[in-house]
């Protein structure tokens, strides 16, 4: 084991981290680059979930060579299939980085696969997906069997919108005793989603901290909304949530780092 190398470092690089194909385009692309020293063999299909590989979209180069400092663009679009026209539908691009069989013995090497999502966008939809965070709906429910507490998140939008920070603040205060990081998701179209609440014993009214993220991959600006208690999600007006004041720095302070 002493003699056992281990490569796992990711050479080839993909220019964003989700897809949109709309329905008017004939197709779209992803560039990628080989930033490593050595060529690598590029292998990328799409699927609508682990195991369900039998989808309405392609994409080409299904293998390809890619050498160091080359470029080369993944093409992605739809062949024959149903899909719906009156919402996003979402499925997931793979691009997977298969290095050379190495010259040396005793060398494990991992294959490096990026999975992103890739969103086909009927056209028409109302709307756009810049401003589906705003039709979000929320309500503080009692939890399975009546216990606890649950926050329920509803879309009422037809794109799907990727929930990227939700933060529980009971007190609305900055003290972080009152807070719960909640492991957030994404909202499907005309869809809902339950949030089990561990500080809570029963359901109250909550303000919910909460950020999403664009069609670019980057997080929105952090919004709140105050959440009532209640068995059915509700619309409500989002505000911006106030930026924190940086702490001040002493003069006896050292400068270094934390």
């Amino acid at each position: 084991m002493l003699g056992l190398h281990c490569l796992a470092s990711a050479s080839v690089m993909l220019s964003g981290t989700r897809v949109i194909l709309n329905e008017k385009d004939r197709e779209t692309s992803l560039p990628m680059k080989n930033y490593g020293t050595s060529p690598y063999v590029v292998q990328a299909w799409v699927d609508a979930g682990e195991g369900k590989n039998k989808t309405p979209l392609i994409v080409t180069p299904p293998l390809s060579r890619l050498d160091p400092g080359k470029e080369n663009l993944l093409r992605v679009m739809r062949v024959a299939g149903d899909l719906p026209a009156d919402r996003e539908s979402v499925f997931w691009l793979n691009v997977k980085e298969i290095p050379q069989r190495p010259g040396e013995e005793n060398v494990l090497q991992v294959a490096i696969r990026n999975r992103l999502k890739l969103f086909y966008r009927p056209a028409g939809l109302p709307g756009s997906a810049g401003d589906s965070r705003a039709l979000l709906k929320w309500s503080v429910s009692a939890g399975p069997q009546g216990q606890g507490a649950v926050l329920k998140v509803g879309n009422a939008s037809a794109f799907h919108i990727t929930l990227l920070k939700l933060t529980v603040n009971k007190g609305q205060g900055p003290d972080r005793k009152d807070q719960e990081e909640l492991d957030a998701g994404m909202v499907a179209p005309f869809g809902e989603l339950s949030f089990p609440l561990k500080t809570l014993k029963a359901p109250q009214a909550i303000q919910i901290n909460f950020t999403t993220v664009s069609d670019y991959g980057s997080e929105t600006p952090e919004e709140f909304v105050k959440v009532p208690e209640g068995a059915e999600p509700v619309a409500l007006k989002a505000e911006p949530a106030p930026i924190p004041e940086a702490p001040s720095v002493s003069a006896t302070s050292s400068g270094a780092p934390r």
